[in-house]
Parts: structure tokens; sequence; C-alpha cells
């Protein structure tokens, strides 16, 4: 009785590979028999075909468009297309827009201002009082209706000190002539460097520095001449100090005396640096000196050494008398033509120390220069992965040309997805993040050939004689269902996350996911091509490759036949005899992972502006990452948040969410509907502004500006006092409010231009407006801002962030809900030194990251249910997912992970990866030829078992070659592959297959039933002969399993004639 109800002989096809075989094939009807026979009948053309394809795909996409560059790897690290970010955009437009302007233009029938006031000047600059204070009105005065004081008494926003103070010996230089480059000292045995022994030992390191780059006149360009010019020293550090307090002329000359003089003056000095008495502007009347003894202003030295050179923790330190000076900071000055070689000279191959103390962190401002370097030195380890992939897959397959070709094949899926990413979905940029597609492709590319050669040796093994075509068709209809489920899957949790606001997650998900479909693709078309051909190749030229195979691995036949019994009857019996323990266990490592990630500690967020691309032991992350936040210098930028509400602007981002190069038109949308001269809006405006002062988030020590107010009060002065007595009785003594519209558009440009106080901008970077901005068409106010400062600190902290954006915007959203008709454009945004562009981005990662997932786990769960149409076996699955999920992720938090965009970009792919053993292991069971649970859960491990295990290993082994890379996101991404391996692999084993063995569905228990295919039998009296006669024809249900009578019996006669070959007594399954 034949196996699979056909018979036939293999013909000789010596033209094969030319597509001139004449063997004689089987009649069969199929979409599937047909594709088969194509690939079967033609592989050197299609081969042929498919490289051409792929070859003129590559040319287009990397010569007639830009290539990729990573100069700048964080890059697209930005939100886009979010409410946050179209407000800004707007509010830093208004001040710019050309249409719009802070002066109006007079009415005709005034006449020309300049002629009428010749004293006013011309150009109509405020002061610098007005525009940074707005001191409009005489300090003190106040509002007869709201009693609020008018005027100011200190400046709305503090002026920053610049990062060195000048003064003799420490200069601050040009950041376009030199960059003011930093190392940090620590000790390396005692607990503090505030000993001889420490400042000698930092002496001796920063000579012998010197000296290493100063290896040749020419190279010596540390600014000499600017240096003896101003009297300044190439470097600054504590060391410095200490010699000029003691008037030595060398470090090498300090003694224990020097330490003790320089204590005692850092003691009688540091309540002064306490009270900001040392480096106040000298300028600011706030600054009062008097009581300073003169020691301890001399030179701003002290000052300096508290301010620059020692952490804050030093301050506390000198007072306890304890010194525990555990880190100090050595500025150096290098010409910017030369940072680079000496970072490359100095700290590249060597560490700096002497045993006593070490350089342990250093800002070069290299960093994305040195990060280009390691990103291709890196690629190294990258390679190894790879090899050793290669390897395993040589091993696994028994073919060298299969598994080169399955490298290729991952090549070619890159090739044609970054064609489609380029030419189809014409995306113009192209981030750094999109390289870790590559080592996503290893996993996915090396499972779905272990996969399809299992299935094809099987189905080989158990069709001798027959005609390739019937093997490839076996192979591709089995193979192609569960290779697509896992792409399908992977590839749509990718997709998923293009809902992010993030430019380099959105493209990474169109590219990464494309490049997995792209693989699918070539693995149903390339792949079974290769096998077609190797299988040929063995047979007429390179048969001597089997039998050198063959030899090799007898000599591992003993630890072959160990291996065998081991993954046939141990495995098995560890999985399923303690099914209950692992049930138990597996849920509550899962319920832990949840916790971890959803409670506590959480996930967190980046809280530095400084994204990492080295390991966190690297010297410039350490020093972004650790020290720079020790040390006072580094938080002078530190202010409050002011409080911006605006109207009569739409917040619109016009940059496109898909390129950070993409530049704004700076033309701002205005809203017609808004018209602040209503008497209405008059009066609803005035009333905001006084609830405004009332909040908890506004500062109760800065006053707040709106424009109204300042409108009000001068339109009820009497008109002696006004400037412009052409219209007194329309300008002045006016005690109605509010005022009618027609009185309000022509008064209140004329007060505005007459007191100078109404509008302008902040005069900080920001350049934030406040106060009226009039239309150049018809003079009218087409939009204005209020401003204030809020009780929040600008920083990185994303949970005050929020707080302040959440509660700020959530009150001002109510009250403007409730104002007039041409008031309903008001909205809320803020600015600072670490900008809004940073909240967005954490806001970004911390919903996108979560939405993601969420989506992933829908379809996965989809995908399975349709593939299975089992109820029971698709929620055993998805919460063996969302367990893996939860176990690696969680894991993650434990290892210090904050979800910056690198790992948000590598965690996007957590739900691709722990989907793929799962989907194997259910589709396995659900198409086993047995209907108990039992025998299901038994044929699904002894099939899949082997190859599921070698998958899992290629990808782990490949992950842990790109450990020693210093790149982070190499050594992350391979972290994660062992970690997500290891996990999925567990989860499969111990989790899925012991659930499906307890309460597994059997028979059709939860099977949604589908409507009959052309011959579909399901009676029990089937024989065996015509369930094989369809199911070679194709007459089968697609995913139905095929059994007969006493099919439940069936494991128990199983015999493992070859490593993964099942046979049923008569009846094999090759799957």
């Amino acid at each position: 009785m034949e196996v699979w109800g056909i018979s036939g002989t293999v013909n000789d096809d010596d033209d094969m590979l030319l597509g001139d075989s004449d063997s004689r094939t089987t009649p069969s009807k199929g979409f599937w028999f047909r594709y088969s026979k194509l690939l079967a009948k033609y592989p050197l053309p299609v081969f042929i075909v498919l490289i051409a394809v792929t070859g003129a795909c590559g040319a287009t996409a990397f010569f007639a468009y830009d290539r990729p560059d990573f100069d700048d790897p964080t890059r697209g690290f930005e939100a886009r297309g979010v409410e946050i970010i179209n407000r800004m955009i707007t509010g830093r437009h208004l001040p710019t827009d050309y249409r719009l302007s802070f002066n109006p233009s007079f009415p005709s029938f005034l006449g020309d201002i300049k002629d009428l006031l010749p004293h006013v000047p011309s150009d109509y600059e405020q002061s610098e009082s007005s525009v940074s204070g707005y001191d409009s009105y005489p300090q003190g005065t106040q509002d007869t209706d709201t009693g609020v004081t008018l005027g100011r008494s200190e400046p709305l926003r503090t002026t920053r000190q610049p990062d060195i103070m000048p003064y003799r010996k420490f200069c601050l230089f040009d950041e376009t002539y030199v960059n003011i480059n930093r190392m940090v000292f620590i000790p390396v045995k005692g607990n503090t460097l505030f000993t001889v022994q420490g400042m000698q030992s930092m002496c001796t390191l920063q000579k012998k520095m010197l000296r290493t780059f100063a290896t040749s006149e020419d190279r010596w360009y540390l600014n000499t001449t600017y240096n003896e010019d101003y009297n300044c020293e190439n470097t600054w550090s504590i060391l410095n100090a200490v010699t000029l307090i003691n008037n030595k002329t060398s470090c090498d000359e300090i003694t224990e005396d020097d330490i003790l003089n320089f204590a005692h003056l850092l003691q009688d000095c540091v309540s002064f640096y306490e009270q900001g008495l040392l480096t106040c502007d000298k300028t600011k009347s706030d600054c009062s000196q008097d009581e300073v003894p003169d020691k301890c202003l001399s030179n701003d030295l002290v000052g300096n050494v508290f301010h620059y050179l020692t952490p804050k923790s030093f301050v506390n330190e000198v007072k306890d008398n304890t010194f525990k000076l555990k880190s100090t900071m050595l500025f150096l000055y290098v010409h910017w033509s030369q940072k680079w070689d000496f970072y490359m000279d100095v700290f590249e191959k060597n560490t700096v120390t002497d045993g006593v103390t070490e350089v342990a962190a250093m800002q070069f401002f290299v960093k994305f220069d040195l990060f280009s370097v390691y990103l291709e030195s890196d690629a190294l380890f990258v390679g190894l992965g790879t090899a050793l992939a290669i390897l395993i897959i040589i091993w696994y397959t028994g073919s060298l040309f299969v598994t080169v070709m399955t490298i290729l094949n991952m090549g070619m899926s890159l090739i044609v997805s970054y064609f489609v990413y380029k030419v189809i979905f014409q995306l113009p940029f192209f981030p750094f993040v999109n390289i870790l597609a590559i080592i996503l492709l290893i996993g996915i590319g090396a499972d779905d050939t272990f996969v399809f050669m299992d299935i094809w040796k099987k189905a080989k093994a158990e069709l001798p004689g027959k005609d390739r075509t019937v093997v490839l068709q076996e192979t591709i209809r089995h193979a192609a269902v569960t290779m697509f489920v896992t792409s399908f899957t992977t590839g749509a949790a990718l997709y998923a996350n293009m809902i992010s606001s993030i430019i380099a997650i959105k493209c990474f998900a169109v590219f990464a996911g494309t490049a997995i479909m792209a693989n699918f693709a070539f693995t149903i078309t390339w792949l079974p091509v290769v096998v077609v051909m190797d299988d040929w190749c063995n047979e007429h030229w390179f048969g001597w490759w089997k039998m050198c195979l063959k030899q090799i691995k007898s000599s591992w036949r003993p630890l072959s036949k160990v291996s065998d019994k081991f993954a046939t009857k141990y495995v098995p019996l560890f999985v399923f005899k303690l099914r209950y323990l692992w049930i138990v266990l597996f849920a509550l490592l899962g319920a832990g992972g949840a916790y971890l990630i959803f409670v506590s500690p959480g996930l967190e967020l980046p809280t530095q502006t400084d994204f990492p691309v080295f390991n966190s032991d690297h010297p410039m992350e350490q020093y972004d990452q650790v020290y720079k936040k020790e040390y006072d210098f580094e938080q002078d930028k530190v202010d409050m948040l002011p409080y911006i509400v605006a109207f009569g602007a739409i917040p619109v981002d016009d940059r496109g969410t898909w390129d950070p190069n993409q530049k704004s038109t700076k033309n701002v949308t205005l809203d017609k509907t808004f018209d602040v001269s209503d008497p209405k809006s008059q009066q609803w405006l005035l009333d905001f502004c006084s609830e405004v002062r009332k909040q908890p988030f506004v500062n109760k020590n800065h006053d707040v500006f709106c424009f109204i107010e300042v409108v009000k009060y001068h339109m009820e002065r009497p008109c002696s006092e006004n400037l412009y007595s052409i219209v007194p009785d329309m300008c002045c003594n006016q005690s109605a409010f509010p005022y009618p519209k027609s009185q309000f558009k022509i008064c209140a440009p004329i007060v505005c231009a007459e007191f100078m106080g109404c509008a302008g901008t902040s005069g900080d970077p920001f350049n934030i407006p406040y106060g009226p901005l009039y239309s150049g068409e018809n003079n009218t106010i087409a939009a204005f801002s209020i401003l204030a400062t809020s009780t929040y600190k600008d920083g990185p902290d994303y949970n005050d962030m929020h707080e302040f954006w959440t509660t700020a915007d959530t009150w001002t959203s109510s009250q403007v809900q409730k104002a007039p008709p041409g008031m309903k454009s008001g909205w809320f945004i803020t600015f600072g030194w670490y900008q809004v562009q940073f909240y967005a981005l954490q806001s970004g990662l911390a919903t996108g990251a979560a939405e993601s997932m969420g989506i992933s786990l829908a379809i996965a769960a989809v995908v399975l249910f349709l593939t299975t149409r089992n109820f029971l076996i698709s929620l055993y699955a998805i919460i063996s997912v969302s367990g893996t999920v939860f176990v690696t992720i969680g894991s993650l938090v434990l290892l210090g992970w904050q979800l910056n965009i690198t790992e948000c970009v590598i965690l996007s792919i957590a739900v691709g990866l722990s989907v793929d053993f799962t989907i194997h292991y259910g589709v396995a069971y659900r198409i086993a030829p047995v209907t108990d649970r039992k025998g299901r859960s038994e044929f699904a491990l002894k099939t899949l078992g082997s190859a599921i295990m070698v998958a899992a290993l290629s990808t782990f082994s490949a992950g842990a070659m790109m450990m020693p890379a210093q790149v982070l996101s190499y050594s992350q991404l391979g972290i994660f592959m062992m970690l997500v391996m290891s996990t999925s692999w567990v989860y499969a084993n111990l989790f899925f297959l012991p659930l499906c063995r307890t309460m597994g569905p059997s028979q059709n228990i939860a099977q949604i039933p589908m409507p009959k295919c052309n011959s579909c039998t399901r009676g029990t009296d089937t024989v065996v002969a015509s369930i094989d006669n369809d199911y070679v024809h194709g007459n089968n249900c697609p995913g139905d399993a095929i059994y007969t009578p006493d099919s439940e019996n069936l494991l128990e006669n199983v015999e493992m004639d070859t490593p993964g070959t099942l046979q049923f007594n008569s009846l094999v399954v090759a799957f």
C-alpha cells in the first residue's frame, strides 16, 4: 500500500535545472501543486529572475535615492503630529510670522504717528525692561477693579549664567573657537581625592595626558596664543586652585600644609557660596558682596571651586569637616580641530590611571563622531553572531549551499524592503535604528529555514520514489501555513508601531515589518528553489559533500543517540509529567513580570536629555548619565517653566511626521472666528487673567502679563497723562468696561504703542511672545498670548512635567470652553531649556509602547484563531505569548532598562519574536493525526521540538556574540535576543504544551466549523487510502487533521526511524 496514496518513480532529470525535465508527475489539482510544479521544473530560471529583480530593486534604491547617513544616530528621536508639538511649533512661530507684528499700523485719520510724536522712537523698539520685565505700570500700582498689583518686582525669567565664569586663570573661550572639554577624576584607592597622594596623582596624570598628545610641535594646539593674551591656563582643576592659593608654581609642589590651608579657606567661605554671593551677577542689585571677605572673592576662585570643580555634595562635606571628595572636574581647553585627535591619542586605547586616581568620565563633544567609528568596528560582533548562526544552520540542514542561500535570502529581504521603503513609500529618512532589522531577520530567517528543511526531509523520506513536485508540494503546503502565521504576526506587530508619534519608531516599523513580509515571500519562492537545486546537485554533482557530512555525523553517533533518546523519551517526561508544576510556576512568573512592568518599579522613562549611544560603563556615558547631574554648573540652565495661553492661532505643525529634516514654513494658521474686541470677550479675558493668578501652578512671586489689564489701566488714566491728545475722550478717562468694539479696535493699539508695554518677547533663546499681535492687512489684533511663571522647574523629570502639563492644560481647556465664541481658540503651552520635545518624546514612548504591544497581541490572537479555528488553542497561545512578553520585559526592568528610543524599538519586536514557537506548536497540535489531547501534545513536541530547539539556539547564540559591543544598541539587542529566545522556548515547551496536555481541546471541542472543500469527508468509516488520496490531491480542508478510526492509538506505535521522522504504522505525517 502506498503511503501517500499515489504511485510513481523518480525519473532521470539531468536537465532539470534548465527546465527540460520530462519526469512524469502524478496528475493533481489545486494551486499548491501547480505552484510546486513550476518551482520544481524551472528552478534555475526562477532563481535567476529573483536575483535580477532583487538587484534591480537594490540598484534603484541605492543609486537613485540618497543613501542612509548615520552621522547623528539620535536624528528622528522626536515626536511629531501630536498636540504638544503642534502647540510648541505654533507658539514659536507667532513672533516670527511676517504677516504679524507687535507694532500696529495706525488708521490713516490719525496721520503719521512719527510726525505727531517725534520723541517716540520711530522703530517702536521696546526697552530692555519692557521686553524682559514688561514694567509698563508704575511699580506697586493696583488695579482698581481686581486689586491686583500691577508692575513687576523681578523679571519673569532669570538671566542664565554661562558654563564657565570668566576671570584670571580660569577663562571662558568662545565656543566657536574651542570646546571646553571636561574630565572627571575619581579615587581608585581610598575614599577621597582631598589628600596629598590624590592631588599628586592627578597632577601626574594631567601632565601625562598633555605629553601624550603633544608628541610634536605641530600637534601642540592648545590655544597657547589665546591663553597668553588673556593670562589663562590650558587646564583648570582643583590642582590649579590649591597651587594658586598657596603661591606655588606647580602642582608637584603641593604639600599637606597647602591642602590644610586650602581646606580652611573653603570652610571660611562656604556659607557665602550657599547664599549665592560668590557666583552671583555683580551687575544685579540683589548681588551684595559687601560682607563677603576679600579672600573669598579673590579671582572668584572659591566660588568656582564649589560651582565648577567639585560636586554639589562637597559643600556639606566642607561644613562637616569630612572632605570626602569623591570626584572632581578638570577642564581642558582644546582647539575644536584637535579634540578628536586628543581623545583618540589619550583615551581610546588607554585607561588613564596610576592606581591611585583615574579618569572615570569625560565630555569631549565627540560622542557622535566616535559612535560612527564604533558602529563600523562593532559590526564585527554582528558578523560573529551571523557566522555562528550559519554554522548551526549548516549543522542542522547538512547543506552549505542551502545555508549560504539562506543568508542571501535575508540580504535580499533587506534590499527589497529598502526598495519598498524608499521607492514605493517614498520615505526620505532612514534612521539608525532600522539596521536592527538585520538581527531580527537572522532569527526569523533561521527559524523558517529549520521548519522548511525539517518538513522537506520528512516528506522526502516518507515518499520514496515520488517526483520532486509532489514532495515540494507537501513541504510548501505545510510550511507555508506555519511560516505565514509567524511572519504575518511578527510583521503586524512591527507595523503596529506606526501609531507611534516618534519618527524613528514609525520608520523602523515600516522597514522592519516590510523586511519580515519580504522574507516570507522569499521563503516560499527562493528557499524551495534552493532546496530543489541542492537536492539535484547532491544527486548528480556533490554527493561527496553528503558522504563527508555523513562521515562527520557518524563520529557523533554515540552522542546523537543519547541526544535523540533524551529528546524523544526524557524531554516529554520532563514536560508532561510535571505539567501541573510548570503551569502554576510560569503563570506566577508571568503575573510577576506584569507586576514589574505595570505596578512597581515599572519600565522607567528616560530622565536624561542626552541619549545614550554606548554602554553605561563608557566614560562619555558616565559623564552624561552619572556625573553631569552632580555638578552645579551643569544645572545653571534650570529655570521656572512659563505658563502661556495663546489665542487666535490654531496649533498646527506643517513639518510632516516622517522626516525630521523637513522644515516648517513658519506661517501661523489664524483662527478666523477670533475676536478679542467683542465686549463679552474683553470681560471674559479680564476675568480669566484674574483666575490665572489664583491657580496653584502659577508662581505668586511673579506677575501675570495680561494685555487687557494694561489697556484697561491706561484707558482709565486722566487724559492729561496721555500722549495722544488727538482722541482724549475715546482712549482715556474711560471708566466703563468693557468697551464698545469700535472703541477697543482704535484705542487698544494706541495705548499699547504709547506705553510700549503691551507686547513683546521674553528675550531669552525661546523668544516667548506675550501680548497682542496685529495683522498687517487690517490692523486688528490677530492673536495674543498671556504669559506667567509657573511653580514648576524646568527639567527632564517626566512626572513633574506631566503633572504640570495635565494640570495646567486641563484647567485652561475647561476655562476656554466657557469663553465667548470669539475666544474659543485658546490653548496652553510652555517652553524650557529641556524643551517640550523631550516631554512629548517621553509621552510618545509611554503610550506608544503599551499601545503597540496591545495591538500586536490582538493581531497575534486573530491570526492564530483564523489559522487553527479553535478558541482554546488560540486562548492558551495568547496566554503563553503574553507570559513570554511579561517575563522578558519584566526582566529588562530588573536590569535597569529605561524606555528610551532604542529600547522601545527593541521591545516593539518582543511580541513578534515571542509568538513563533508557541504558534508552531499550536498549529501542530491542531493538525495532529489524533484527536485526544495527550496524543496531540506529544505529537507537537516530538514533531517540532528539535527544530524549535535549534532555532532558539541559533538566535540565542547570535545575541550572545553581540554582548561585547560598545554600541549600546548592539549590546542591548544581544541581551534582548538571548532573553526573549530562552523565555519564548521555555514558555512554549513548559507552559503552552502542558496547558494543552491538561486542558487542551480533544476531537472538535471549541472548533469553529468552516464550509467544507471538495470531497471533504469526516466519517469514521473513511479509509486510509481515501484520506491519503484527498490529502495529496489538495481536497482536504485547510488545517483539517488527518486521522483514521484508530488514530487515537497511533502514538503508541511511534517508531523513530531517523531523527525527526515519525512513522505511524502505514500512515506518515510529514509536518
